[in-house]
């Protein structure tokens, strides 16, 4: 028997962005779609936004003003082609996109609906509330990439395959990870993602000093 996403239980929209949506997007990738959607009151539809104003919000100043918006531009391209928002016209105030709901979206849809498949009797460590909480007090409530406290309000799991690339729910393929890491790795392997793990943490525990 199929399941689609439509039969699993209710996920609240944090819940499917963190599970469904961050492993199948790169991270700058998933920050611009987190901005368009804030920008529609987190309920979805069109929006007007100039690059300008997405370069600001995304803190893209390092780069030339040209190249920050040559690079927006193929990341819009990106998300509009895997079905995350649909690029309309553009006028001064800036181009008009409809940005579709997780639940909308054919690569999430597809995502909820393996992770609400039956396991055959196999737990869901992932899925399951409970095995979740023991997977977390099996890493001690802290994040496996920065080495952070986490809490039951940012700690995630994160796939060390990641699901996109076939990897399981079972514990070994699971580890406790704090938001921000979970979001920097998205959908990449730890050797991919740690330059950016690494520089993140260090651009934190410099804020930490200089606070």
């Amino acid at each position: 028997m199929v399941i689609s996403a439509d039969d699993a239980e209710p996920r609240d929209l944090l819940t499917t962005l963190v599970d469904a949506v961050l492993p199948l997007l790169r991270p700058y990738e998933f920050s611009l779609y987190m901005l368009l959607l804030r920008s529609t009151g987190f309920q979805g539809g069109e929006v007007r936004i100039g690059k300008r104003t997405i370069a600001a919000q995304l803190g893209k100043g390092t780069r030339s003003s040209r190249g920050s918006y040559l690079h927006i531009t193929d990341k819009l391209n990106a998300l509009a082609s895997d079905g995350y928002i649909a690029v309309g016209d553009t006028t001064r105030e800036g181009t008009r996109y409809r940005v579709l709901l997780p639940d909308q979206i054919p690569a999430v849809r597809e995502l909820l609906a393996a992770q609400a498949a039956p396991s055959h009797g196999e737990p869901d460590y992932f899925n399951d509330t409970a095995l979740r909480s023991e997977l977390m007090d099996r890493d001690g409530w802290k994040c496996h990439y920065c080495g952070d406290a986490v809490t039951a309000a940012n700690a995630t799991l994160d796939h060390i395959i990641p699901q996109s690339r076939g990897g399981t729910n079972d514990p070994e393929n699971l580890v406790t990870a704090c938001l921000t890491c979970n979001s920097i790795k998205s959908g990449r392997t730890y050797e991919e993602a740690a330059p950016d793990i690494l520089a993140a943490l260090v651009r934190r525990k410099a804020t930490v000093q200089g606070a």
